[in-house]
């Protein structure tokens, strides 16, 4: 009934000394996918992209290309500067990547018309390839309004992602948003009433760690089944509450309690406590 695409945002697992993990990487990737979900976002926020320099990134978006295949992978480019993620664009589409998403500049406040001049140079160095906005004015500073996204499109941006805000501006969004305009959002909650509001779906990070739920949803959302679909919902809300809506070390502290690779964080975050293990293991007994 409903596309609801299950975007699964990538972890990137380090090694005990914080090396890039390349073979858990792939195993963690592997498993991922085999759970049933519609694709993978590669080295963006979830997978620690501002700890990664340019040719760790690049060896991200390789695993992730190789497991997932160029239709399934999104490989995120995105950087503070235009030159780098024109740098990084290229590279990634000479490894197979035809699925190109990209943050905003970050760190200083970009005005709209240097965001699309960022753009402007990354859908030009993607040759072929789909370019995806990636907006999080809470990581990036940079602002956006809904009108953005017909600008956007007019560069030749093929859709976006929309993280860090609340229904009702998502909503705004989307009401923005160009025929045929891919619409994804990274409110892990609020993924049934985007689709149903008309949104592509999802990316997500909580489903990295807990893809059944979620899965249970996207089907039940596909056939227009309403009471699976509320059903699914509650484990959906316990899972992205274990995690604290996504924390990386909460994040990585479920995949090491399920077996699967995942180490510790480079990025600076809040830490697992005791409790929080406690409630991480009850929710793997009945979520994944």
């Amino acid at each position: 009934m409903f596309e609801a695409q299950l975007i699964t945002a990538l972890p990137t697992p380090f090694t005990a000394d914080e090396r890039l993990d390349t073979s858990g990487l792939a195993t963690l990737a592997t498993w991922i996918r085999d759970s049933g979900v519609d694709g993978v976002f590669a080295a963006g926020t979830t997978g620690e992209f501002t700890a990664l320099d340019d040719d760790e990134r690049l060896e991200v978006l390789r695993v992730a290309l190789e497991v997932f295949g160029p239709d399934r992978t999104y490989a995120h480019v995105g950087a503070a500067t235009s030159r780098q993620a024109e740098r990084l664009a290229r590279a990634a589409v000479a490894g197979g990547a035809r699925k190109l998403a990209a943050i905003t500049p970050f760190y200083l406040p970009a005005p709209e018309d240097a965001v699309l001049r960022y753009f402007e140079r990354i859908v030009a160095a993607a040759g072929d390839a789909h370019v995806f906005a990636y907006l999080f004015q809470a990581r990036s500073t940079t602002p956006a309004t809904p009108p953005l996204l017909r600008r956007l499109a007019d560069v030749g941006v093929r859709g976006v992602k929309i993280s860090g805000e609340s229904d009702a501006t998502v909503a705004a969004f989307l009401a923005e948003a160009p025929h045929g305009f891919t619409f994804f959002s990274g409110n892990d909650l609020s993924y049934a009433e985007l689709v149903r509001s008309g949104g592509t779906g999802v990316v997500s990070g909580v489903s990295s760690v807990f893809p059944k739920p979620f899965i249970a949803l996207r089907d039940a959302l596909r056939t227009g089944d309403a009471a699976r679909a509320a059903s699914a919902q509650p484990l959906v809300e316990r899972a992205v509450a274990a995690v604290k809506a996504g924390n990386i070390a909460h994040l990585k502290a479920a995949l090491a309690l399920q077996g699967l690779p995942a180490g510790p964080p480079r990025v600076s975050c809040e830490s697992v406590s005791d409790a929080d293990l406690a409630e991480l293991r009850a929710t793997i007994a009945v979520a994944a």
